[in-house]
Formats: structure tokens, C-alpha cells, sequence
């Protein structure tokens, strides 16, 4: 769809929002109701039930409804709406039904990473307090619930007591939720390192999922193929939430594996897959991959995509690629369309969707021209309702006119299209998943050896961006990278300690005392 959009006579960089589009205008739990009385055999969900045989359940719509209100009353005994309930685990069936079971008793679901180290589980715990935890296994298959004793003093619950719990009938009335009752929390991070939780209403959250896949013209016929975590924006709202928007359905996958991947194309008849580019150049190096496999669309993010990919998925699956633009605080701003040539795909993360409003604005807050690069502000009604227990940072990022200031530095040109140019927030993206240099530095100034650390990203070949580190010693001090990296480990997950090493006697610092990170990041430039 054709924006309505005129240039403004200034040439300001301010895209104006297309509201041509109806918005949905109900709660998750009234759309799962809508679609169980319009659609209810229909599936919504299919998860496997045996690993080694791919063997498969089918779960319909109206069958869905059911085990997360019989869900949402258990829950209602326990708790209040809007009181937090947490999960910690790797993606799970039981994860899908305890989403839905809070959306119908109010209740905000809270994901924890799980990949997070004790220190972590810690921070998130202290700052959204929740009323109880379910948890399951770790990417890896490791038991996650035996680590919460020494850290949780709310009650713990196995993931797999929903399965019992779903089907337990029970007269408990549910609570009125609205489109305006909050959601999920969403984890982020920023440049202090402190992970920060991005509050969604059911409105941002659904519309998050639903308007990409209703742009590129996703329908009921449509079967996603996903496996980006839950914990993740694109797992809870693009995945989740997006196939409930059309009434579609979609896969439970526990973990990204290639094979299984690619062996569950034909079985589960995939329409829609996505993922990082780092699993699309792995998926289409498989010597397995069928060429008589075909995709409606893959939908790629998180990091940087080569044009090569882009025509590679195309000339193998003939599928068309979308990129989305996103974050927690606002789980969709822009996207590729499917009919979008090859280079806007790979040079572009595409135009915003119907009813964002973009700018790009200068450190002073000036609004740019068409073409300048510059901090991307946004407004619309995806955007979080701010970030929990936590005004000041609240007030930081969403201005007094309602914009939230993404921290990202883009150029938007007079037709739409936005290009991503940098963060100020310095993040990595790691084979698509964030990472915040300052968390890394903080754990290695811990370390007695260690006078100054500084840690940035480098391009890679394979994961978009890789993790480096370069410190400066104190007098004396001989420490071992090994040593260095498992001390760094104890602080943060294992895919965000650096795997690069430079050591300096003197770090490139400014008048100000703060150190050049653009002349450390020359250091791992290719020649």
C-alpha cells in the first residue's frame, strides 16, 4: 500500500503517519475470543510432541480458548491483574498458553532471557516483583528451576504444570481487560548496562504483531516457521501475536535447529519463516534444503542483510524477504514489503507502517532534512507505555510530545525510506542479539587486574557483528584471556563475552577524560 504521504515544502525529515488502515481495537484475549467463535477449527498452533520423530499436535482456535481461560482462572485465584508473571524458559507450548491465560486475567507476563547469568535473573527479579515463576529448561536443555531457589522468594512452578493447569475446570469469573490494560514486559538494555523493562498495553502489543504480516498480506492460510525465542520482542509479539492478528497459525519450536528447520518445511506446510540473517546463511548451506520447498516470504532482522542472501532465499525457496524494524519499546516501526526490490531490502530497513510517525532530529532536537542523518524519533500507538518502576528513564526516552527517541541514528529519505546508520546507544548486534558494551565493561573493571576496559563491535562475516574488548592493564598485572573471559562470564550471558582481545598501555582519550571508541574500533577493521 501506497503511503499518503506529501513531502513537506521545508524537505523535513518528518514522515507523517498513514491511517488509512482500521487498527484492531480490542484486547488479546477479545481477538482469541472473536477468532474461536468465527474460526474455531482452524489451526492456531501446532507444537511437537516427540523431538526424534517430529511427530506433531494440532491445536485449534476454539481448543486454545479454552485451555487459556481454564489458564486465566488458576491464575485469578493466585493473583490481581496487573500483578507480574513470570517465565523462564526456552520456547514451550505451556509458554503460548500462559501468554494467552495472563492476556484473559489481566495479568502482565514477564520473560526472562535464558541465557542470563544469577546477577541478572537478580536485577529483573528485584525490579518487576512477580507474584509467581514458571520455569522450564535453557536453550541448551539445562533445568533452569533449580537455580531460582537461592534467587526467588516468590512461589516456583514447574512450565509444565500449565499443561495440568489448562485443563482444570474452574467457575472463577475473569476480570474486564481492555485494549489499554497493560501486557508484557518486555526486556531491554541501555547504556548504564541495567536491563530495563519496556511496558506494553494489549494495544501496542498486538498491533506490534498483527500490522507487518497484514501489510505483506498475510492470511488464515498462513503458517509460520519460527524459532526466535519467546523472551525476545520477535518471539512474544511478531510470532505469537502476529499469527493470532490474521488468524493464522503458527509452529512452537524450542530452539533454533537448522535440520529440524528445514525437515519441518514440508511437513507443517510453512508459508512465513524468518529469523536473523546468520540462521539464512546456515539454512541455505545445508546440502538438505529441498529445492522443491517454496515460502510465501521470509521475514529477516536483527542485523544487517547482504544482498546475496536476499536473492540466494529467493532463487532457492522462491520467497520474497521482508526486514522489520523494531525494538521493545516500540515492536514495530518499519517494514520491507515483499514487492520492495532486492536493494531496499539490503540497504534499507523499509518505510514505517501504517500510523507511525517518524523524524530524525540533531543533538539539540531540531528536526533534519530528507537525507540527514540523525537520532529516529517515533510516535503512534505501538509505543510502550514506559519502562517499569522507572520514571526517570521513562522521561528520558518519550519526550513531553510523545516521541520516543530509539537511541539509533538514521537517515529517512523523501519517499520513506529509512536506513539505519549507527546507534547512539552503542549496541551490538550479535548474530541477533543485542548487546550493550557498557554491561561488558563494568563486569571486566571488576577485575583487579583491570584498569580500563573499553568493548565495541566489529563487522563478521557470519553474525552481522562480533563482541571485542580492549582494556589496559594495571602495572604488573599478567592475567589470561581465559581467565579474563570466565570472570567476565560470572556477570553476563556467555554470547556477550568478548571472544577478540587487544591490550593497550594507554587508552585514546577526549578532553573530557572519555575514551575515542571510533579509534578502537579501527583496530579490527579489515584492511
Amino acid at each position: 500500500m501506497e503511503p499518503l504521504h506529501k513531502v513537506a515544502a521545508d524537505g523535513l525529515a518528518h514522515w507523517k503517519p498513514d491511517h488509512r488502515v482500521p487498527l484492531l481495537e480490542e484486547s488479546v484475549g477479545e481477538l482469541l475470543r472473536r477468532h474461536a467463535q468465527r474460526i474455531g477449527n482452524r489451526a492456531a498452533v501446532l507444537h511437537i510432541l516427540d523431538p526424534a520423530t517430529d511427530e506433531l499436535a494440532t491445536i485449534t482456535y476454539r481448543e486454545l480458548l479454552e485451555l487459556a481461560e481454564n489458564c486465566a482462572r488458576w491464575l485469578a485465584v493466585r493473583s490481581q491483574p496487573g500483578d507480574r508473571i513470570a517465565v523462564w524458559s526456552r520456547n514451550a507450548f505451556e509458554a503460548v498458553i500462559l501468554q494467552y491465560g495472563c492476556a484473559l486475567a489481566g495479568s502482565i507476563l514477564v520473560h526472562f532471557n535464558t541465557a542470563w547469568t544469577d546477577p541478572e535473573v537478580e536485577h529483573a527479579l528485584a525490579l518487576t516483583r512477580p507474584t509467581m515463576i514458571f520455569a522450564g529448561k535453557d536453550h541448551a536443555g539445562r533445568d533452569l528451576e533449580s537455580r531460582l531457589p537461592s534467587l526467588a522468594s516468590c512461589p516456583l512452578l514447574p512450565l509444565s504444570d500449565i499443561s495440568r493447569i489448562a485443563r482444570e475446570k474452574s467457575d472463577q469469573p475473569l476480570p474486564k481487560v481492555t485494549q489499554d490494560s497493560p501486557c508484557l514486559i518486555q526486556f531491554t538494555s541501555g547504556t548504564t548496562g541495567k536491563a530495563k523493562g519496556a511496558l506494553l498495553s494489549h494495544h501496542a502489543a498486538l498491533l506490534g504483531g498483527w500490522l507487518r504480516p497484514h501489510c505483506e498480506g498475510a492470511t488464515e492460510n498462513d503458517v509460520w516457521l519460527n524459532a526466535v525465542p519467546f523472551h525476545h520482542i520477535g518471539g512474544s509479539v511478531a510470532v505469537v501475536l502476529g499469527a493470532l492478528g490474521v488468524g493464522g497459525s503458527f509452529v512452537v519450536l524450542e530452539r533454533y535447529d537448522r535440520d529440524q528447520l528445514i525437515r519441518l518445511m514440508p511437513k507443517v506446510g510453512a508459508t512465513r519463516m524468518g529469523g536473523v540473517p546468520t540462521m539464512w546463511h546456515d539454512i541455505l548451506a545445508s546440502p538438505n534444503l529441498s529445492d522443491k520447498v517454496k515460502l510465501n516470504s521470509v521475514s529477516l532482522g536483527g542485523a544487517s542483510v547482504p544482498p546475496e542472501l536476499v536473492k540466494g532465499i529467493y532463487n532457492r525457496l522462491g520467497a520474497r524477504c521482508g526486514i522489520g524494524y523494531g525494538q521493545s519499546e516500540f515492536p514495530i516501526i518499519t517494514a520491507v514489503m515483499p514487492d520492495d526490490p532486492p536493494e531496499v531490502v539490503s540497504e534499507t530497513v523499509g518505510r514505517p507502517v501504517p500510523h507511525v510517525e517518524m523524524k530524525t532530529i540533531d543533538a539539540a532536537g531540531a528536526t533534519l532534512r530528507y537525507g540527514e542523518p540523525g537520532e529516529i524519533c517515533l510516535r503512534g500507538p505501538m509505543c510502550m507505555d514506559g519502562y517499569w518502576d522507572n520514571p526517570k528513564a521513562t522521561a528520558e526516552t518519550i519526550d513531553s510530545d510523545g516521541f520516543l527517541h530509539t537511541g539509533d541514528l538514521g537517515v529517512l529519505d523523501a519517499n520513506g525510506y529509512c536506513t539505519i546508520k549507527g546507534r547512539l546507544r552503542e549496541m551490538i548486534i550479535r548474530g541477533g542479539e543485542n548487546i550493550y558494551p557498557a554491561e561488558i565493561e563494568n563486569a571486566l573493571l571488576t577485575h583487579p587486574a583491570v584498569a580500563l576496559a573499553a568493548v565495541v563491535g566489529f563487522d563478521h562475516p557470519r553474525l552481522g557483528q562480533d563482541v571485542a574488548a580492549v582494556v589496559t592493564l594495571r602495572p604488573g598485572a599478567k592475567p589470561s584471556i581465559p581467565e579474563l573471559e570466565s570472570h567476565v562470564g560470572k556477570f553476563v550471558a556467555s554470547f556477550k563475552v568478548p571472544k577478540t582481545w587487544r591490550f593497550v598501555e594507554t587508552m585514546p582519550l577526549t578532553a573530557s577524560g572519555k575514551i575515542r571508541k571510533v579509534e578502537l574500533e579501527a583496530m579490527f577493521k579489515q584492511p
